[in-house]
């Protein structure tokens, strides 16, 4: 008798764990996603009009990177929580370097690391919750004046799927969506190696090297200034660093 209900004890201890152990795995992600490489496509249109580009996020721990046809934006997460960025421009292998206090605008991790502030997810409403594991999606909307914001996130591995804003006043709509993933590490690290050694400037030397050709050009082109903060913020602006006039 004291056999069986140990038997009994020890079956019913078995499914426990395996109940929980079930449940744990429906929000397990044993992958990396702090190296890694997206591929994006963002999608503008007005009206009839469509417009489209190609944005590639890659993430290597401490530093994040968002890779468009003519320029790199790069972004050190340094110890005391600032953030130090990085313009370089891609066929010419040269860069700019940036001192954190010679960028204009609020610096967020959140919204270099996943292209859409965490600020911005706060105010959202969670609709539903699709998946499990990494492929566990939730789904949000949120509404602000004119704008319809609608927002597909991976939450184990902190990727957006979809993020669209809808104005239907200004018969405009901005489409952010993941075409691929891949978290290979040795790909990201080499990548990262590859804009290390690039030409770079610092930032305050500018003015010492007028006579640069490549400098003066990207300095009439308005391609110096850095004004970048990130993807979208928490207004749900798209803020993706380009050249200012």
């Amino acid at each position: 008798m004291k056999t069986a209900l140990s038997l009994s004890a020890t079956m019913l201890l078995t499914t426990l764990t395996t109940l929980t152990s079930t449940s744990a795995l429906a929000t397990q992600c044993n992958l990396n996603s702090q190296y890694l490489k997206a591929d994006y496509t963002i999608t503008n249109t007005h009206k009839n009009k469509q417009s489209s580009q190609i944005l590639t996020l890659w993430r290597n721990n401490k530093q994040v990177a968002h890779q468009s046809d003519v320029t790199t934006e790069l972004w050190q997460h340094l110890a005391n929580k600032q953030i130090r960025p990085i313009r370089y421009f891609n066929a010419q292998q040269r860069g700019i370097e940036y001192q954190p206090s010679e960028v204009r605008g609020v610096q967020n991790w959140s919204a270099k690391n996943q292209l859409v502030d965490n600020q911005l997810i706060e105010k959202m409403t969670l609709k539903k919750t699709q998946g499990t594991g990494c492929d566990e999606v939730k789904n949000y909307t949120y509404q602000e004046g004119e704008n319809t914001y609608s927002l597909a996130f991976y939450s184990q591995t902190q990727l957006v799927k979809s993020f669209t804003v809808n104005n239907t006043k200004n018969q405009t709509m901005t489409l952010l969506s993941l075409n691929k993933v891949s978290y290979n590490k040795q790909q990201v690290t080499s990548q990262f190696a590859q804009w290390d050694r690039f030409q770079t400037t610092d930032y305050a030397d500018i003015g010492d090297n007028e006579n640069d050709p490549f400098l003066a050009k990207m300095i009439n082109l308005g391609f110096i200034e850095h004004g970048a903060t990130g993807f979208y913020n928490q207004q749900g602006e798209a803020i993706q660093g380009g050249h200012h006039h």
